[in-house]
């Protein structure tokens, strides 16, 4: 009988520990949320790594997760449409949708608009078939970006939310909460000092991204971006469209092409053949960074050194 509750006991810490307390749906949201969590509560994340925000299909575990939370904390259904009634069947004080925050929503509509004028023409390169293959087909404004988690300033407004909520549900913590969220802060504006020093040496090296996920960043800190072309990672681009992109990349003398995780290496290997443009990779959701305190800090070091690793050549 009593290895029986003994064994009980242990099974029900087992449940206790998978169910995450504060859930995230991209890793880089998991690692404002886990600055915020350390030492309060557990923080980990819905979305596996090879999985994008844009198209994922939720599993029947995936549901557990969210219904086992205690704070759900997603963009909202601009970027993640599989979540949108899965969230609504949950009660409103367990979810946090940042797309509903005044400061993060007049953040997103300010860039929108700087945005909409900075547009290379590689994006009538496309043929327009990034609608369907990042499920983006739902209708929302293309101009709005909505990968905040690549801005510090719209970081510093997530986590400040993260802390009020969690403050919601754990009061006995308030203290710790409050110093956890200004020791982010504390962290965030050094490293932001660091990164600005770093790629002020980079401010005119022109370069290209795939994904037009990184005007954030690139707004912060300065740098030279002359367009992204928006072409499914997965699919090798037709003739024509190589052909445009190379056009684009010798017009301009772009210093660096920048890929993610996910693209094929055919891909890459086609458009860098018979150029003198670099190759360089960015992995905007932070692949080999680790939840814990200092991990959103760490992630925004990775991404300035995964640019100046290639535009330093």
């Amino acid at each position: 009988m009593f290895k029986r509750t003994v064994l009980s006991l242990a099974m029900l810490g087992a449940t206790a520990f998978a169910n995450a307390e504060v859930l995230t749906t991209v890793k880089p949201l998991g690692f404002i949320a886990s600055a915020i969590t350390d030492g309060v509560t557990e923080t980990k994340v819905l979305l596996p790594m090879s999985a994008s925000p844009h198209d994922y299909s939720l599993k029947p575990s995936d549901v557990e997760k969210l219904q086992s939370a205690k704070l759900v904390v997603w963009i909202g259904e601009e970027m993640e449409t599989f979540l949108e009634k899965s969230v609504e069947k949950l009660p409103k004080e367990k979810v946090l949708t940042l797309e509903e925050v005044d400061a993060i929503k007049a953040l997103v509509e300010h860039e929108g608009h700087d945005h909409s004028d900075h547009q290379e023409d590689a994006h009538k390169h496309d043929d327009h078939k990034h609608e369907h293959s990042h499920g983006h087909d739902h209708g929302h404004d293309h101009d709005e970006n909505w990968h905040i988690w690549l801005s510090p300033t719209a970081s510093g407004h997530v986590a400040e939310q993260i802390a009020q909520r969690l403050t919601q549900i754990y009061p006995e913590q308030k203290a710790k909460i409050a110093q956890n969220l200004a020791d982010f802060n504390v962290a965030l504006t050094a490293k932001n000092g660091e990164i600005e020093k770093q790629l002020a040496a980079f401010k005119d090296k022109g370069y290209y991204t795939f994904h037009d996920a990184y005007g954030y960043f690139e707004k912060a800190y300065g740098l030279n971006s002359l367009g992204s072309f928006t072409i499914n990672p997965t699919i090798a681009p037709g003739a024509k469209t190589l052909s445009a992109i190379k056009n684009s990349i010798a017009k301009h003398q772009a210093k660096c092409l920048f890929a993610e995780p996910q693209f094929t290496p055919k891909v890459m290997d086609s458009l860098s053949k018979g150029t003198a443009t670099n190759v360089g990779k960015l992995d905007p959701l932070g692949e080999k960074v680790e939840l814990g305190k200092n991990a959103y800090p760490q992630f925004l070091q990775a991404m300035a050194d995964q640019f100046s690793e290639c535009l330093a050549k």
